[in-house]
């Protein structure tokens, strides 16, 4: 069996085994098939030797020197390699990782963005009269993300049977498939009726255990969409920063652990398997402190 053979049978392997989303497995896919590009013509056809550790080096190295790729997308691309690598030791094809030992380069230290709590207020979103279904689905996004910290794709996979809207919990898929339950807000609770309704109205046949956003088509709303809903929301009240859903769920962090919660909790309720992850938002938080000094002391 060449390399290109191995590389869709691990492919096969990430879709039906471990469940991966199909973005990243197409991000694999093209990483791995660079990786191929790069070997040169015809290496589709070679044997496994050609994935090496001397060969995923040399990638690594084309893709700083050469093509001039940011730490952040050869990262991208080497973890796919290591994850090629893990899957063929752990099918007993070979006896070691040939990336494994190749480091990741250094990302820059970047402090996500957040918004402000007055500026996510209750007050900032007051109800409209006669909603559009489009209008209600934001918000309800809203209560979703920075309210329950879910990520967009979760969101966008979400179905009625997983939300408790008596016990105020839902019950989240996530990244490797891995579930998870949620505390949900009053706000959320009290707008779920009423979109469900305006979704049957507009045509939409939710079902028991269909999708929360389902289109008319009867089939998900798609992510572009769904980010669409949550930007204009964001526009409306005046934010200027980057308004994705991203910031959301950075803000929900970021504002639990101002408010005093416990960061093992903020990180069961995202669904980091690291705490490393989420330590993110105590810098994030100490540099707000920082900021708030040096504006305030007449010492700083």
């Amino acid at each position: 069996m060449n390399l290109s053979e191995h590389i869709e049978q691990y492919l096969q392997y990430i879709a039906d085994r471990r469940r991966f989303s199909p973005r990243t497995i197409d991000t694999y896919r093209k990483s791995l098939t660079k990786f191929i590009e790069h070997l040169g013509e015809g290496a589709a056809e070679f044997s496994l030797n050609a994935f090496s550790e001397s060969s995923v080096k040399t990638f690594v190295w084309d893709l700083k020197m050469k093509q001039k790729l940011a730490p952040t997308s050869i990262c991208e691309h080497l973890a796919a390699l290591k994850s090629f690598g893990k899957y063929l030791v752990k099918s007993k094809i070979t006896e070691k990782n040939p990336a494994e030992n190749v480091p990741m380069p250094k990302r820059p230290k970047r402090l996500v963005s957040v918004l402000g709590q007055k500026d996510l207020a209750e007050e900032k979103f007051p109800d409209i009269a006669n909603p559009t279904l489009q209008q209600l689905r934001a918000r309800i996004l809203l209560e979703l993300i920075y309210g329950s910290g879910l990520r967009i794709s979760e969101c966008q996979n979400l179905t009625w049977d997983s939300i408790n809207e008596r016990e105020f919990l839902v019950r989240v898929l996530g990244k490797g498939n891995k579930e998870r339950i949620v505390p949900l807000t009053e706000s959320f609770v009290e707008r779920i009726a009423s979109y469900k309704q305006m979704q049957l109205e507009a045509g939409h046949l939710p079902t028991a255990t269909g999708y929360v956003f389902l289109s008319e088509d009867g089939k998900p709303f798609g992510l572009r969409t769904l980010r669409n809903d949550i930007q204009h929301l964001l526009r409306e009240i005046g934010w200027e920063g980057k308004a994705s859903p991203h910031v959301l769920r950075h803000s929900f962090a970021t504002h639990l652990l101002e408010n005093g919660a416990e960061i093992m909790s903020v990180k069961e309720m995202l669904g980091h398997s690291n705490i490393s992850t989420t330590q993110v938002y105590t810098h994030v938080n100490a540099e707000r402190l920082r900021a708030a000094f040096k504006k305030t002391h007449p010492r700083a």
